[in-house]
């Protein structure tokens, strides 16, 4: 990652809110309208129906129509939300991660907004819930509202301060144009971290703050000056820990693409990211490297 590369302004011209109408879902649509009104995106609201995957019967078809209008009648809600912003609307059927994937790409997509339930648990955290499943498999940058974020968003949805975790992969720092373009576009403080394996914690030095700092251009145009951590121990409890202790907005954090079934090998992982986004207070930005 260069510097050039980090200070250049990213794209957000188009917005993909992602909906099933639940109150995790409405929590989300504050930062929907956040961003899309700063950046001035376009956003395609979309709700996609699962397929029930029973014959289909008399019963089977007539739940299928409630749940068309139900669609209708949540598209309806949204969109009264989203005037005054460029938008459409999108109802569905299939996969979820495959339908989604399928707008993204037709639509030239640049962001994800979605609200997580939070499901935890050990299987969950590799297996996935549709959240989960959404930034494992998306091509562009998601931005999760997990279940502990403010229960009146409306009053957050505006950004001051930003964290940046990396651990200097290729994977944490396709992040780092979002959080300095967001840092930017908001007037936001931005803190960096880096946190590492406590077997480690005996070989720190200041150089890691140093290289830290060098992460952010003299150009980028920063209201204030970046500040750096440098944590040894797991990184998810760091993350956390640091991000309520500095009461942030925003995390922004590289993922890495793996499969369903694979072990993570790096400490911002997709175990890690998916454990940041359930329990996080803020959104999470998960941008995959």
């Amino acid at each position: 990652m260069t510097t050039q590369l980090a200070s250049k302004r990213v794209s957000m011209e188009n917005i993909l809110f992602a909906t099933d109408f639940s109150r995790h879902s409405n929590q989300a649509l504050p930062f929907v309208l956040s961003i899309a009104r700063k950046y001035g995106s376009t956003v395609s609201a979309v709700h996609v129906i699962p397929p029930s995957g029973l014959p289909p019967t008399m019963e089977v078809r007539a739940i299928a129509a409630q749940a068309l209008r139900e669609a209708d009648e949540g598209m309806k809600a949204v969109s009264s939300r989203l005037q005054g912003i460029p938008h459409t609307l999108v109802v569905r059927k299939g996969d979820v991660g495959e339908e989604l994937s399928a707008v993204v790409e037709q639509n030239g997509i640049d962001l994800i907004i979605v609200g997580t339930h939070g499901r935890a648990g050990a299987s969950k955290l590799l297996m996935g819930s549709v959240s989960e499943r959404i930034v494992r498999q998306s091509s562009c940058p998601v931005l999760t509202v997990g279940p502990n974020v403010s229960e009146e968003p409306e009053g957050v949805a505006d950004i001051h301060t930003i964290l940046y975790p990396t651990d200097f992969s290729s994977e944490s720092m396709a992040a780092l144009p979002y959080a300095v373009s967001l840092a930017q576009e908001n007037q936001a403080r931005l803190y960096l971290l880096h946190v590492m394996p406590a077997s480690q914690a005996d070989s720190f030095d200041d150089a890691l703050g140093v290289r830290l700092r060098a992460l952010v251009p003299p150009e980028a145009k920063l209201w204030c000056e970046p500040k750096v951590y440098v944590e040894s121990g797991d990184a998810a409890e760091k993350i956390l820990e640091l991000a309520e202790e500095l009461a942030v907005d925003l995390i922004v954090l590289g993922t890495k693409h793996v499969s369903r079934f694979a072990a993570t090998r790096t400490h911002l992982g997709m175990a890690t990211a998916y454990r940041v986004m359930i329990q996080a207070l803020c959104p999470v930005l998960s941008v995959r490297g």
